[in-house]
């Protein structure tokens, strides 16, 4: 006869399928997700002890209805083999399926599959179990069909489980799995038949239904209370009894970065370090939205988004303070519920550290005026936005008589007090120093068509006595401008006959305002002749070096030697360096003469009795003309000095023209051996990028910032996060310009390397080895 079943009965059966399924996947899960390998055979033995249990009271189920119209009993031993065929093929699965997140579609179905099996398998096994008068008959075609329907669907519920969202896939994977079920017991139903046999006689001992349903229970509630204290004995106690929980705990208070775990974006834990940057106790934090403490304008969609790269974002502390953090996230599965988990790195420091790093390659620190790189940029964006530009060359007059009378702190408090005052003469122009006590102002629009009321005005404000260091120092100043579009179309141009204008008003008796005209061009003239002469210095042996000692902070010992070149024309005398070197390299004579101040550097360090360093400056220009490096290399071999004891001083202008051949040029410099030192930091550009990009051996912070320590709070911090950049970057730093043994210990202090000027010793045309100053520890005590 056909078995008979209770379609209501029938359609319960997935109830305990869908309850198992979700127990076993979540155990599973947790297994897949596990390191170490005690804690995998753990989760995956917890898995298949309870799916195990969860299929065996199927079973109990379908055969209770399966075999009650007969009276049938049921045989304990083919239950436990049942149960035990299901426990293996589960863990078998659990096996195979790894971290979904990891998966390959080919594991998650085969695992699948299995989990199908370990169904199908045990249900058919337990068909053996049924005691009664007469026999069990399967029809083999719908065995197999419900057989492939089991396997299906669980094969089909990982599937979906490995490509859906995690907020859909396991509900829909529950369900597809819960429909295979179903589809499994109605087609075994009407594949097995029961057959009444007479030689057959009915069992006289065996469980019945009510008996068999009943000890599955039973082995159920067992299953669950084993999972439980599995489940929490592993989340709290590791290897030798210590807590887990409080080991995790202290690991994750001693990490620096701030660690917050969100379920639904809504506080569960954090450590010390996220509590810190919030400025609350854990305890108050726990439960809050972690939108609370986003300043962002849409903080759950930021939160929600994949933050696997690191994302800049403002917290907000209970304070009112914003700390900038770098935050990543990372999506985690603790007992079947999803968590995120938030890794905040504090960054404030390190961007207020980079705003005063920009901030100094775009100011003066003496002054707190826009510097030459801001000038250079201000005027081109003037220029390029078209109509009338003013442009004004203003220089102080007597400052090198204050400086040679009054000191150059004095000198320092002239040229602030010539700032404020441009700056209050001209309040609708941008103004700039250059360097030195020359200042450049743009003026646009009504300012360019009123140049000269401006100029004059500028003039005037300059002329008024100041008190400085207790006198009263009369200084002045002269200015010259030029006005675009009509006395130059370009900024080279418009900044040359700016220039002859100022010449013609200090050559009128300074304390003047002139504007460019036609014939101040004599200026002009009088660089070109410049130039000629310099084309023929060499050949008159006109031009011989001068060094500048160089020795460690610390000990005072003479570490090297920076060649200066010097120039006596034999009718102008001797002739500045900021003079002529500016006007070689307008017309490129200087590569010739740099080639000459290398070549005359390494023959006199090949001789010097100890082998130390010397460092020659390059000019942007020799990059540009031949080819540099193979210059080098020639001089080395010429005069047998060892590469490892040259150093090549650049600036910055090195890098501006093309950043790809330059670089190529540092690199090869660098397998040459020769050292590579980025000389005047921080009075130019000085981005940040030029640090990561090139490979400089040594950063060397201009005399300007130095000479401000004793009255320039700025200066200080400036020298201080230089010094802080080139520790972090493993860059040696040479301070340029230390007149001071105050400024030796501030530098001593802050682990600066070398330093260099009149403390150590001045331009010399010999060389001296010995140590100009005391002790080293008279100067640290």
């Amino acid at each position: 006869m056909a078995a008979s079943f209770d379609l209501g009965l029938l359609a319960a059966l997935g109830v305990p399928s869908l309850i198992g399924a979700f127990f076993w996947a979540g155990f599973a899960r947790a297994g897949a997700q596990a390191e170490r390998l005690p804690t995998r055979a753990l989760w995956i033995g917890l898995a298949s002890f309870v799916g195990a249990a969860f299929i065996t009271l199927v079973d109990a189920l379908f055969l209770r209805a399966l075999g009650a119209p007969v009276a049938a009993l049921y045989d304990l031993r083919v239950m436990a083999l049942a149960f035990l065929a299901a426990v293996a093929l589960l863990a078998v699965s659990s096996a195979i399926v790894p971290d979904r997140r990891k998966a390959d579609l080919f594991s998650m179905v085969l695992g699948g599959v299995v989990v199908g099996f370990a169904f199908a398998a045990s249900h058919y096994v337990a068909l053996f179990a049924m005691r009664w008068g007469g026999r069990v008959v399967i029809d083999d075609a719908l065995l197999i069909a419900a057989i492939s329907a089991v396997a299906a669907g669980a094969g089909l519920a990982f599937a979906i489980v490995r490509y859906r969202a995690r907020s859909k896939a396991l509900p829909i994977g529950l369900g597809v799995f819960t429909l295979g079920g179903v589809a499994f017991h109605l087609l075994l139903v009407n594949a097995v038949s029961l057959s009444r046999d007479p030689r057959i006689q009915p069992p006289l001992d065996g469980l019945s239904g009510d008996e068999l349903l009943l000890l599955a229970l039973g082995l159920l509630a067992i299953s669950l209370i084993f999972a439980l204290v599995g489940v929490l004995a592993e989340a709290r106690y590791g290897a030798g009894g210590v807590s887990r929980q409080a080991r995790l705990e202290t690991f994750a208070d001693l990490s620096a970065e701030g660690i917050v775990i969100c379920e639904d974006l809504r506080i569960v834990d954090v450590n010390v370090a996220a509590a810190r940057m919030i400025g609350l106790d854990p305890s108050t934090i726990r439960g809050r939205a972690f939108r609370d403490f986003v300043d962002a304008p849409n903080p759950d969609r930021l939160l929600s988004a994949s933050l696997a790269k690191p994302q800049e974002i403002a917290i907000r502390s209970m304070g009112g303070t914003l700390s900038t953090v770098e935050v990543s996230s990372r999506d985690l599965m603790v007992f079947a519920r999803p968590r995120r988990v938030f890794n905040l790195r504090d960054v404030s420091e390190q961007k207020r550290t980079e705003s005063r790093i920009r901030h100094l390659a775009y100011h003066d620190p003496l002054t707190g005026l826009a510097n030459r790189a801001a000038f250079n940029e201000a005027l081109a964006n003037a220029l390029r936005r078209g109509g009338e530009v003013a442009l004004f060359c203003v220089d102080l007059d007597k400052f090198k008589e204050i400086n040679d009378v009054f000191g150059h702190s004095a000198g320092d408090e002239v040229l602030r007090i010539a700032a404020q005052r441009i700056t209050a003469a001209a309040p609708g122009v941008m103004v700039f120093r250059l360097g030195g006590d020359e200042f450049v102002a743009i003026g646009t629009g009504p300012d360019a068509g009123d140049a000269d009321k401006l100029a004059r005005r500028i003039v005037e404000r300059l002329n008024t006595d100041a008190m400085v260091a207790g006198k009263l120092v009369s200084c002045g100043g002269s200015v010259g401008y030029a006005i675009f579009p009509h006395h130059g179309a370009t900024t080279d141009a418009l900044f040359a006959n700016a220039d002859a204008a100022l010449y013609r008003a200090k050559a009128d008796g300074r304390g003047l305002a002139r504007g460019f005209e036609p014939g101040m061009d004599l200026a002009l003239r009088e660089r070109w002749a410049m130039q000629q002469d310099l084309a023929t210095a060499i050949s008159r042996n006109e031009m011989f070096l001068h060094w500048m000692p160089q020795a460690n902070t610390e000990t005072g010992e003479i570490v090297g030697f920076e060649a200066l070149l010097r120039w006596k024309h034999p009718e102008r005398g001797v002739v500045s360096p900021a003079q002529f070197i500016p006007a070689a390299e307008q017309n490129a004579s200087i590569v010739p003469i740099g080639e000459w101040v290398l070549r005359a550097a390494c023959r006199e360090a090949a001789r010097w009795p100890k082998a130390c360093k010397v460092a020659v400056n390059l000019s942007p220009v020799q990059f540009q003309h031949g080819d540099i490096v193979a210059l080098v290399h020639e001089i080395l071999l010429e005069t047998g000095l060892s590469p490892s004891r040259l150093e090549v001083e650049i600036t910055e202008g090195v890098l501006l023209d093309d950043h790809a051949a330059a670089l190529n040029t540092l690199r090869r410099f660098k397998a040459l051996g020769v050292q590579i030192a980025l000389d005047d930091f921080g009075t130019g550009y000085s981005s940040l990028s030029y640090l990561q990009s090139f490979p400089f051996d040594r950063l060397k912070i201009d005399a300007s910032f130095i000479k401000a320590l004793a009255t320039s709070p700025q200066a200080q911090a400036i020298v201080r996060s230089v010094l802080a950049l080139g520790e972090s970057l493993s860059l040696p730093i040479t301070a340029e310009g230390v007149e001071t043994q105050e400024q030796r210990a501030f530098l001593a202090e802050l682990r600066c390397e070398e330093i260099q000027g009149y403390l150590v010793g001045r331009p010399s045309p010999l060389v001296s080895f010995q140590s100009p100053f005391e002790k080293p520890q008279r100067l640290l005590a």
